[in-house]
């Protein structure tokens, strides 16, 4: 009898000690950059950029090695990861700039976000940094789902920013990295005993990249970057562009560590999935391009029309993509299988256990199964499209699968061996021979042609109404 009450005791302590996970205390933390090039962190390959929290994340966590952005530029691809659809499906197709051009546009506001669902669900909802999907009322955080928010639109002065703080335009004193991590810790230590849904919508690593805190600066004072060798372009001034890049980068990252730091010493990292995800990447000379996915081409040291040139570039379009999430996921995996930020919606809502309340219409796929390694993905073709507006007109969309890459343009009356991209990106992951042209990969490129127009119509593009 003795002995039964003893461990009677022991098991009362331990459902004490030990907390218990489930979709009832579980928190979301998703962290979003601005530019950051999946290329350009310690965890993807680059042994010369500082990325030490990054990195830990990665290790502790699972590494999407191919992970793609439904669009290369930010306002389409952020309304593809809060939506679960594609850009034009939500209304947007390029960024929105600050003009009166766009001031009556933004996100659909029919289109339910994850942020809403979870705010329904009893979740504190924040957002702190960039929104940049709607100046209208309609369109703001406070109305798509956040009951707490400190955001921008566009462009940010790094240092001592004028910021919407709920509702409230106020200049904080500071950079956006140190702000940020401030703001987003603040917001940790109020609402730890509640279900909580945090994003983190850093200003870095975009331009200027040299504006960063003289810690930043000197901490890759000493590298001397590996750049992409190309005829017509300075190479000592790819390299100090590329160095400052190294810089923000840093910034970001040293803004990383500190929330990662303050969840650990709450106590709440073990019931936070912690997800890390680009909008799209960055062309530093690649291709002999510098930009996103509109780019202008660099002669010299210096970039000639700027922004001019659309592309779907893997620079442009793949994105860095980590998901650390203890009482859920196996940490240390790498994913090869190929993603979309468009799964986010999906997976979310699966991590989290909750129902949608009505059927929608999500393009992406739950990640969770492969997560848990109880099932693999079936194969599927991953989509982007881009319209550039802004710095010309261009209608751009991709289509991958397997090893191989279509890209097709779209009203510029000129013949597909004119415009259109074919690569196999197994031999030639540098995308350098469009094999378009090539007799041998007609087959190839009917398949990935009629899969793409499939697409298209299944989600009603509009440009397939201008495209004949």
């Amino acid at each position: 009898m003795i002995r039964i009450f003893k461990l009677f005791i022991v098991l009362i302590w331990l459902s004490i000690a030990s907390p218990v996970f489930s979709a009832n205390n579980y928190n979301l933390i998703i962290m979003v950059p601005d530019d950051h090039a999946r290329r350009a962190m310690g965890a993807y390959g680059d042994s010369q950029v500082l990325t030490p929290n990054l990195d830990q994340l990665a290790s502790h966590g699972v590494r999407f090695d191919n992970a793609y952005a439904a669009a290369p530029v930010c306002s389409p691809s952020r309304a593809a990861m809060l939506s679960g659809q594609y850009p034009s499906q939500v209304g947007i197709s390029d960024f929105l700039m600050l003009n009166e051009n766009y001031s009556n546009q933004g996100m659909d506001e029919n289109a339910l976000i994850w942020p809403q669902v979870l705010q329904d669900n009893g979740y504190e909802t924040g957002l702190i940094g960039k929104w940049h999907l709607g100046e209208l009322p309609k369109y703001q955080p406070q109305n798509r789902g956040f009951n707490y928010f400190v955001s921008y639109n566009q462009d940010l002065t790094p240092f001592n920013p004028l910021l919407n703080v709920n509702g409230t335009l106020q200049k904080v004193s500071g950079h956006t990295s140190n702000i940020f991590a401030d703001y987003a810790i603040q917001f940790l230590r109020k609402n730890q005993n509640k279900k909580f849904a945090l994003t983190i919508a850093f200003r870095e690593p975009q331009v200027p990249w040299n504006q960063v805190p003289e810690e930043d600066l000197k901490a890759v004072e000493h590298i001397d970057p590996i750049v992409p060798e190309r005829e017509g372009i300075d190479q000592e001034w790819l390299k100090k562009i590329t160095r400052n890049n190294y810089a923000s980068i840093h910034a970001l990252d040293r803004s990383i560590g500190r929330i990662l730091s303050e969840l650990d010493d709450l106590g709440l990292s073990e019931n936070t999935m912690v997800i890390y995800i680009g909008d799209h990447g960055m062309l530093i000379g690649h291709h002999g391009y510098y930009g996103r996915g509109a780019v202008g081409v660099i002669s010299g040291d210096e970039v000639v029309g700027y922004e001019g040139i659309a592309n779907l570039y893997d620079e442009a379009i793949k994105i860095p993509f980590i998901i650390r999430s203890p009482a859920l996921i196996e940490p240390g995996q790498v994913i090869n299988t190929p993603v979309s930020n468009i799964d986010i919606f999906p997976s979310i809502m699966s991590a989290l256990e909750i129902k949608l309340p009505e059927p929608l219409p999500l393009m992406g796929v739950d990640l969770m199964p492969l997560l848990n390694e109880k099932e693999e993905l079936l194969p599927r073709p991953i989509y982007a499209q881009y319209s550039m507006r802004n710095f010309g007109r261009s209608d751009l969309r991709m289509i991958k699968i397997d090893n191989w890459k279509l890209v097709k343009r779209f009203n510029l009356k000129a013949k597909a061996e004119l415009t259109d991209e074919l690569y196999n990106l197994e031999v030639d992951p540098g995308e350098q021979t469009n094999l378009i042209n090539e007799v041998s990969n007609k087959s190839i490129y009917e398949k990935l042609n009629k899969l793409m127009y499939s697409w298209m119509k299944d989600i009603n593009d509009p440009v397939l109404s201008s495209a004949f």
